[in-house]
């Protein structure tokens, strides 16, 4: 009895589908502290479709704009306001699986590129472009038949430095010996989400 009853559970369970992914994280540097010094995050969006291929994994495309305001008072008088900005798009691999009949979790890795725009009085008009990948996991609870709602954390990489002269800055960062970061760009996100199925409820 106990048998037929999991497989009468396991039977009801939604299956994995087409879907469009939007997200709104907030990202941290990690591991960054000259960028995290003279940055505050704003925040990221995100958006991608995806679409299953065999037993919950999926494939998918996106796209995704981080925004990052100067810290006025860490530069201060060099620079007086500002703004960087990262472009992101990617290619994706994920796993989904549904652990109830509302629920389910995703798993997922990415790569791409991403671009650098540094947009202050002093920085050089430039953009700095560098391979982009990242981890992530995230868990749903379904609002509706087709929406859901989640949490998700990851981890992201890009392969470039951040260094001063991005900033115009000849002589360093003030009150820093340092003028370049030690370590390539990386980020902890975390953030909310949401999944439409692209299909009839």
């Amino acid at each position: 009895v106990a048998t037929l009853t999991t497989g009468a559970q396991a039977q009801k369970l939604p299956d994995v589908s087409s879907t469009i992914k939007g997200h709104m994280i907030l990202p941290v540097p990690l591991g960054n502290p000259l960028f995290e010094a003279v940055t505050e995050s704003v925040g990221q969006l995100d958006g991608l479709v995806q679409f299953p291929v065999y037993d919950g994994l999926g494939i998918g495309v996106g796209g995704k704009m981080t925004w990052f305001q100067i810290n006025e008072r860490a530069l201060a008088p060099l620079v007086t306001t500002g703004e960087v900005r990262r472009l992101s798009f990617y290619g994706k691999v994920a796993y989904e699986q549904y652990t109830g009949e509302r629920t389910f979790y995703e798993l997922n890795a990415r790569m791409g590129t991403s671009m650098y725009q540094f947009d202050c009085p002093s920085c050089p008009d430039r953009k700095r472009s560098a391979l982009h990948w990242g981890l992530g996991l995230g868990y749903y609870l379904h609002a509706t038949d087709n929406l859901a709602f989640g949490l998700t954390l990851g981890y992201e990489r890009d392969g470039l430095t951040f260094a001063s002269d991005e900033l115009g800055l000849v002589d360093g960062f003030p009150g820093r010996p340092e003028r370049m970061e030690s370590r390539q760009m990386q980020y902890f996100v975390i953030g909310m989400r949401f999944s439409t199925r692209l299909r009839k409820a």
